[in-house]
């Protein structure tokens, strides 16, 4: 999505958009864990690998952080001025 679209959006378009980013991110993760361990379990260094179900699980049991309204407001204008060197 780029920047221009982003100021157009409501309110719950942005939260279900950054949540759903968000969502994506985490499957990914998700995936590269699983990768990474089923190739170490294959190549035989595996057996001292950790379960990657507790990684995964790690994972999502994180919260993100609220952020403050000040703390957006300062995101909002730093988007402005890279919008404007553009």
């Amino acid at each position: 999505m780029k920047p221009n679209e982003i100021w157009d959006l409501e309110l719950w378009e942005y939260n279900a958009f950054m949540s759903t980013t968000q969502e994506l991110q985490k499957q990914d993760i998700a995936n590269a864990i699983l990768t990474g361990h089923y190739t170490a379990y294959y190549i035989n260094a595996g057996k001292k690998a950790k379960n990657p179900n507790e990684l995964i699980s790690e994972m999502y049991k994180k919260k993100a952080a609220k952020q403050s309204v000040n703390e957006g407001l300062r995101d909002i204008e730093r988007l402005r001025q890279l919008e404007k060197l553009r």
